[in-house]
């Protein structure tokens, strides 16, 4: 076999990584002082193997390291008895003892790595349970503060009650107008009026002088409670709710009234 092949075979990579039989050895051996271009492919494979073990490993621990090297010392000890010492071969114990050294780095390695991964997991688990905390709190807070503002309103001794009864087009339909005659503010409270279809609208009138006055739109939401509130009014003898298209209309379409309800009844 010509050296060209030879390299190409594999045989080399295989003896610096202690894997070759002892037959496989003694052959490369012999091709190394045979063809020196073999001798310098198999001088920068080791030391490529030798470099990825320095860059990426680390030091065992003390009685680890101390087994290896004793294991390392009795088979050179053996191998001085049984056959002259050879370089090459001093070179493939040093090989062999940094694979086992490379070894256990990165099994150490491996572990620790899996251990940060799952503290890693397991705090942005908890920051974002912090985060739903936080965020059920202040919408807890938001809710906490118009419930306070929706009862200042309706327990001011200034504070006038109209209810608004379904008429024909809904008869099962009801809401609360809370108006404060001395700020002039009108709020309105929507206790059974159904969910508006796409692009329609609810829209709140006054009756001020027997004509109606636009008091405003009314965003409605599913199970929605809470006071809106509404354009101030001075004056009105009666209030009343109408469905039109999203954004209101200048008039009230009357056909489409849902409630209505007297001041004073």
């Amino acid at each position: 076999m010509d050296s060209k092949a030879y390299i190409e075979s594999g045989i080399l990579e295989t003896y610096a990584l202690g894997m070759c039989s002892d037959e496989e050895a003694h052959q490369v051996e012999a091709m190394c002082s045979q063809y020196p271009e073999v001798k310098a492919e198999l001088t920068e494979i080791q030391d490529a193997i030798n470099g990825y073990a320095t860059a990426h490993g680390k030091a065992p621990k003390a009685s680890t390291r101390d087994f290896v090297l004793n294991e390392i010392a009795a088979l050179e000890e053996s191998v001085q008895y049984a056959k002259p010492t050879i370089p090459l071969f001093n070179s493939r114990l040093a090989v062999a003892a940094s694979l086992i050294l490379l070894s256990l780095s990165l099994i150490g390695n491996i572990f620790f790595y899996n251990r940060w991964r799952s503290a890693n997991n397991e705090v942005i688990a908890l920051n974002t349970e912090k985060q739903q905390l936080a965020a059920n709190f202040k919408s807890n807070q938001v809710k906490l503060e118009t419930m306070n503002n929706d009862m200042a309103v309706i327990t001011n001794p200034y504070t006038m009650k109209v209810m608004m009864k379904g008429v024909e087009k809904s008869p099962n339909s009801m809401a609360m107008i809370y108006w404060n005659k001395q700020s002039k503010e009108v709020f309105i409270e929507l206790k059974s009026l159904p969910i508006p279809e796409q692009g329609k609208q609810y829209q709140l009138w006054a009756i001020v002088d027997g004509k109606p006055v636009d008091a405003g739109m009314i965003t409605m939401k599913e199970g929605d409670s809470s006071l809106h509130k509404m354009r101030d009014f001075e004056s009105a003898q009666a209030f009343a709710i109408t469905l039109e298209k999203e954004g209101g209309n200048p008039s009230p379409t009357l056909t489409e009234m849902y409630v209505m309800g007297a001041v004073g009844s």
